[in-house]
């Protein structure tokens, strides 16, 4: 396979500012009173209009209004097969804004022709593009196609921080590749001889820049349990820290190490493991997940547990595999007899209803 990651210039600068917004988002400083023109960094609903830019440039859910249409290149224009609409009123300037009060880039909601359909199967954060292909043409015609898309929706690309025609590409500080995807977070340079925070804020910034990881550290919840359980005034004085000192080693070990998660395959089943124990076959890790249980899940049954554990799993991926047929490697009977049961009363009836959705195979 082939990838590219685009990374966009100037991202939110690319979207032009309403009246309203101008008055808005006004600012004064000594050399005097600024209205903002385009979109600057630092609004908090920025990153949200730039996102539903990007998704229309993308997915083709609209297209631009007559008035901003006009502007366009009639070369992108043709490649699109978009036939020019006419503005409303008169001539549009190409050195005013062509926004009034109240109006927005996506305020009417055209509905885009058939070929301004999806421009590639893609993955994008705010400004960052990433996209892979099977072969060497099918890239670039993919490269070309979302260029044009682009340039209709006046959205330059960095090329100095975007890849092109790369085996592996890094994407949102992951490494993601024909194999599979891995975890390359920017904290592991210094992780290893970190020392134990000696406030608990320490701890809490720590654990944080691990959460973004989590997928990749099997039984992650479990082991960071101990450390959401400090108190500031136990981390400050020092106090039984042993067991929170050796969750904190073991998190380090397991951020360094992570492993490779392979590419989710729907043509095949999906397997479940609420426990580690061995089987037959080579199976490869996809997504790892948990959670600490409450005071009255601690009491249930070990089968009742293995029963949250495979809801969560089903929960959480969801939209991965729905749809999809699932194999669940399970030490109890119980799972099968919830699904089946017709006499099961109490918490197990939701458990039941929400596991009859899917299409499961138990192993034990």
């Amino acid at each position: 396979m082939w990838f590219m990651s685009l990374d966009m210039a100037s991202g939110f600068w690319a979207v032009r500012m309403t009246e309203r917004a101008k008055l808005i988002s006004a600012f004064v400083c000594p050399f005097g009173h600024f209205q903002w023109v385009r979109m600057p960094f630092g609004l908090k609903n920025a990153p949200l209009v730039y996102q539903h830019m990007i998704n229309n440039c993308l997915w083709g859910f609209v297209r631009l209004p007559p008035e901003e249409e006009v502007l366009v290149d009639q070369e992108v224009l043709d490649y699109l097969k978009l036939k020019p609409q006419r503005p409303e009123g008169s001539k549009v300037d190409r050195h005013q804004t062509a926004l009034t009060e109240r109006m927005t880039v996506f305020r009417r909601n055209i509905p885009a022709p058939s070929q301004m359909g999806p421009v590639l199967g893609r993955s994008s954060y705010i400004d960052d593009i990433a996209h892979g292909a099977s072969t060497w043409d099918e890239l670039c015609e993919d490269l070309d196609a979302l260029l044009y898309r682009l340039r209709y929706w006046n959205i330059s690309v960095s090329l100095p921080k975007s890849e092109f025609g790369k085996r592996t590409i890094p994407y949102l500080s992951h490494e993601i590749g024909a194999e599979g995807i891995r975890a390359i977070p920017k904290v592991v340079k210094g992780i290893q001889g970190l020392p134990f925070p000696s406030i608990l804020k320490g701890v809490q910034s720590f654990l944080g820049s691990l959460n973004y990881y989590h997928k990749f550290i099997e039984d992650f919840p479990v082991v960071a349990a101990v450390l959401y359980e400090l108190s500031d005034e136990q981390v400050r004085a020092g106090r039984d820290l042993s067991r929170a000192k050796e969750a904190f080693d073991i998190l380090k070990q397991k951020i360094v190490s992570t492993p490779l998660l392979k590419h989710p395959d729907r043509t095949k089943p999906f397997v479940i493991i609420p426990h580690a124990q061995p089987h037959d076959g080579i199976i490869q890790p996809v997504r790892f997940t948990g959670r600490v249980l409450n005071d009255a899940e601690l009491r249930y049954h070990i089968a009742e547990k293995e029963v949250l554990a495979v809801i969560r799993v089903l929960h959480v991926f969801k939209t991965l595999i729905e749809g999809c047929p699932l194999v669940v490697y399970t030490r109890h009977s119980v799972l099968k007899w919830v699904i089946k049961s017709k006499t099961a009363d109490g918490r197990l009836v939701p458990w039941g209803v929400a596991l009859s959705q899917y299409d499961l195979e138990i192993r034990k």
